[in-house]
């Protein structure tokens, strides 16, 4: 599952989870992801062209450095949690528990809550780093070693997240091919227009509902309960 988060929105209210799952894709998908692609680049914002030719620079690849990792620390690195009513999280689907953790009245109250992207883009740069031998969990000084066991463990988890977002969402955007002097096989063709939200805007409104509390404070409640695991 996951948030679809509507930039312009005043509330938090407007923060749906769902996922669909289908069995196959339908004439409807397939034609949008065609329409898509004819799409011309004076279209309104959110029509993307990915650049996916290989060894292209980008200010997210490259030998890890202080300018890198800094890059990757400003998406993925601190959580930004924010604040759910009771009403709210009933409109996302789930239910409240008296394990879930919640705010001191002092600070306003509310369900401890974070979007999905900042998990997701902490998982691509875990992989990241684990493909340059670095086995740590982040850039930042809160956090605590692992064991190479506990990193594999770690390492696996975002894998199997990725695997899941990337198969419920089911890009169905189109790749053509062609034939490249020097290489035997059809190569494929990534740079193609896709619809994406703006993630500039979507930190921005996050940012602007963020719930800042001491970590002193962030304890459990009188009523708050523990899970006998991790959910």
């Amino acid at each position: 599952m996951f948030f679809i988060l509507w930039i312009r929105a005043p509330s938090i209210d407007d923060v749906v989870l769902y996922c669909r799952w289908s069995d196959s894709v339908n004439a409807q998908e397939l034609a949008y992801s065609l329409q898509l692609q004819q799409t011309k680049r004076s279209n309104p914002s959110g029509i993307i062209r990915f650049n996916g030719t290989l060894g292209t620079p980008s200010i997210y690849r490259g030998s890890p450095s202080p300018e890198i990792d800094a890059t990757w620390d400003r998406v993925a690195l601190n959580a930004r949690q924010i604040r759910m009513t009771r009403e709210q999280l009933l409109r996302t689907g789930e239910k409240p528990s008296p394990a879930m953790v919640r705010y001191p009245e002092e600070y306003g109250g509310g369900y401890t809550t974070t979007v999905e992207v900042i998990h997701q883009l902490h998982c691509l740069d875990m992989l990241r780093r684990a493909s340059w031998g670095n086995q740590s969990v982040g850039h930042g000084a809160h956090e605590s070693p692992q064991s190479l066991q506990e990193f594999r463990v770690h390492l696996d988890h975002c894998i199997e997240m990725l695997r899941q977002i990337t198969m419920c969402r089911g890009d169905v955007t189109m790749l053509t091919y062609d034939w490249v002097k020097g290489v035997k096989n059809p190569f494929p063709n990534f740079n193609v227009p896709h619809r994406c939200r703006n993630l500039e805007k979507v930190f921005d409104w996050v940012d602007e509902h963020r719930v800042f509390i001491p970590n002193s404070k962030v304890v459990r409640l009188e009523d708050n309960v523990d899970l006998p695991s991790p959910p």
